[in-house]
């Protein structure tokens, strides 16, 4: 039975495009609606920058209105709508694979799919990773500089039982939301831990939602919000208790961005690898944005060229440039 090679397969182009599709598709947050494609973004980072402005329209202030009469000289004085910049940033990264980590695949029907859904989904699991530190890291800022107003903690690490008001619940989701006040109805998802996700499960609150074309499962829902699973959000471990956050976003909450990578894929083939057995390397590079809108990334803690995981959950980092009900996004802290 012949082998199949990698050189076999592999052509840039299509590998590039194909990893790409796919670390789009397997994203949760884009999937949900929660991360949209900013055109703003996309066309700075194309342009080479890594440090992006994007100017944000104010809301126009509620007032009462004038009232109009018959004097000439009784003039109005017009309002004004006023534009905050946010910041963010891009991040370069890039990973490499060996035939050898990718030998399953190769024998696939479809190896070039195998393999692009393989590294696709590597990219789509990094790219939640950095959007949730993203929110821990206005989370963080939130609690330092604005009073907490987007966070509802029922958390503590008390000796004892955990009591279910402690707990995730109908009750403390509804209060996370009202932190935007009458902007609340635009909230439509919730990412939660695997832990409160088999809990609510076990209590028959977890909804699922399935195409019907197909008869698979297409989406959960949990109090009318879609839920993203995603054990990448914190746990923290305390003396006695574990403290879990889980966060509320509307849709288009997250800006989303590619940017132009020279090379995105390419093999090396290492000839004397394995003794002279030869090994093929797989490298592939991306440049992608993911930014919570209503903040600046002002980058004073940043040592490199693109922000780490650490980087983007450090309060130091971010500032909020918009009023409280201008950020779709809430945050609950529970205890299990």
């Amino acid at each position: 039975m012949a082998t199949t090679q990698l050189a076999d397969v592999y052509n840039p182009a299509a590998f590039a495009r194909r990893t790409t599709i796919k670390q789009v598709e397997l994203n949760a947050f884009l999937a949900s609606g929660v991360a949209i494609a900013d055109p703003v973004i996309t066309e700075k980072l194309s342009g080479g920058a890594s440090q992006i402005d994007i100017p944000r329209l104010q809301g126009v202030t509620i007032k009462e209105p004038n009232y109009s009469n018959d004097n000439p000289a009784d003039t109005s004085t017009p309002g004004k709508v006023s534009t905050k910049v946010q910041k963010a940033r891009s991040a370069s990264r890039n990973e490499s694979w060996s035939a050898m980590d990718l030998s399953r695949e190769l024998t696939d029907k479809d190896p070039v799919g195998a393999i692009t859904e393989t590294v696709g989904g590597f990219w789509a699991t990094d790219d939640e990773k950095r959007l949730i530190q993203s929110c821990l890291g206005i989370l963080a800022d939130n609690v330092a500089n604005d009073s907490s107003d987007m966070v509802k903690n029922v958390a503590s690490d008390a000796v004892g039982a955990v009591t279910d008001a402690e707990r995730i619940s109908g009750n403390v989701v509804i209060d996370a939301a009202q932190t935007l006040g009458d902007h609340k109805t635009k909230l439509a998802s919730i990412a939660i831990h695997s832990i409160q996700h088999s809990r609510l499960q076990k209590l028959g609150l977890i909804v699922n939602n399935f195409d019907p074309q197909t008869g698979t499962l297409a989406y959960q829902t949990y109090l009318g919000y879609r839920v993203i699973v995603d054990d990448s959000l914190p746990v923290t471990v305390g003396t006695n208790r574990i403290t879990y956050t889980a966060i509320l976003f509307a849709a288009g909450a997250i800006g989303y961005g590619t940017g132009k990578v020279q090379t995105p894929s390419e093999t090396e083939r290492i000839a004397n690898a394995g003794n002279g057995g030869g090994q093929t390397v797989i490298h592939s590079r991306v440049n992608t944005c993911y930014h919570p809108y209503g903040f600046a990334f002002g980058s004073a803690s940043v040592a490199g060229q693109s922000p780490t995981y650490g980087e983007l959950a450090n309060a130091a980092n971010w500032d909020r440039v918009v009023a409280r009900k201008q950020v779709p996004i809430a945050f609950i802290q529970i205890n299990d």
